[in-house]
C-alpha cells in the first residue's frame, strides 16, 4: 500500500470537495471513509459519495468507533459504558459489550485489538486492560497513577503492530506493549485524536497537518489551506478533512 509522507517537498492537491455535516470522520483497512453525527453512521466511497447508512442505533452519541477491519468494526457509547459492533453494511454484528456490567462503569476510550480482542482504559481503577475475544482480561497495565505518577486522562486508543498507543490531551501519547506494560510517551499534546499510517503517527495541531515518525523519532508538517476543520483521517495517497458542512478529498503529493 502506498504511503503519505510528509517533507519539505510535500505538497496536497484537491481531489474534491463534497457537501457532508459530521462530528468526525474515519477510515478503514479497504478504503471506505465513515462520517459520524451523533448516533448515525454513514458509510463513504472516496468518491465522497454516500453508500449507506445507520440510523437506528440506540444507545445514544457515538463517542468513537475503530474501523481498523471493516468487517467488525467497533462503535463505543461513551455516555452509556456500552460498545457495538457493525459489519460492513452496517448492520448490527453478535452482541453488544455491556462495559459497566463487567466493571469497567467509566470507560473513557476503547479499540479494536489482535484476535477480536479490545482494549478499555476504566477512569475508576485508573487502568488499562484487554479483554479477549470472550471478553476476558489477558493483559492488564496496572494502576497508572502508581505507574505514571500522574492521573491520566485519555479520549482516545489505538492498536498497531503489537503496540498500544492511548492520547492524553495533557500529557502526549503513552505507548504500551501487548501485555499493558507501559513504555514512553511521544511529547504532542492537546490532541484530539491521531492516525497511523506506515510507522507515522499524524494528527492535527492549529491548522497544520503534523506527523511522527514511530522508528525514527523524527517530526514533519505540512501547513493546510487555513479553513477551520472539524476532523481528519488518512488512506494510501489521500487526505480527507471535514469542515462544519464540508468533506475535502485531497491527495498528497511528494516531489
Amino acid at each position: 500500500m502506498a504511503t503519505v509522507s510528509m517533507g519539505q517537498k510535500t505538497h496536497l492537491e484537491l481531489i474534491k470537495s463534497v457537501k457532508l455535516t459530521a462530528d468526525f470522520i474515519e477510515t478503514d483497512n479497504i478504503g471506505n471513509v465513515y462520517a459520524v453525527s451523533a448516533n448515525e453512521v454513514k458509510k463513504l466511497n472516496y468518491d465522497g459519495e454516500v453508500v449507506l447508512k445507520n440510523s437506528s442505533l440506540a444507545f445514544g452519541d457515538i463517542y468513537s468507533l475503530d474501523a481498523s477491519n471493516a468487517l467488525k468494526m467497533l462503535l463505543f457509547f461513551k455516555d452509556l459504558s456500552q460498545a457495538s459492533y457493525l459489519d460492513n453494511q452496517l448492520s448490527t454484528r453478535g452482541d453488544r459489550l455491556q462495559l459497566d456490567m463487567m466493571g469497567y462503569s467509566q470507560t473513557t476510550a476503547i479499540c479494536r485489538s489482535y484476535n477480536d480482542g479490545v482494549w478499555v482504559y476504566d477512569q475508576t481503577t485508573f487502568e488499562l486492560t484487554r479483554l479477549d475475544e470472550q471478553l476476558n482480561p489477558s493483559a492488564q497495565s496496572g494502576n497508572l497513577t502508581q505507574i505514571l505518577d500522574f492521573v491520566p486522562h485519555p479520549n482516545y486508543i489505538r492498536e498497531y503492530n503489537n503496540w498500544v498507543y492511548v492520547n492524553d490531551p495533557e500529557q502526549g501519547v503513552l505507548v504500551f506493549d501487548w501485555y499493558g506494560s507501559y513504555t514512553k510517551r511521544i511529547p504532542v499534546l492537546d490532541l484530539k485524536k491521531f492516525v497511523i499510517r506506515a510507522d507515522k503517527l499524524f494528527y492535527m495541531k492549529e491548522g497544520i497537518l503534523e506527523s511522527y515518525d514511530l522508528k525514527k523519532a523524527q517530526f514533519a508538517q505540512i501547513p493546510l489551506d487555513g479553513l477551520e476543520y472539524i476532523d481528519f483521517s488518512l488512506y494510501d495517497d489521500k487526505l480527507l478533512l471535514i469542515t462544519q458542512n464540508l468533506l475535502f478529498i485531497y491527495r498528497v503529493v511528494v516531489n
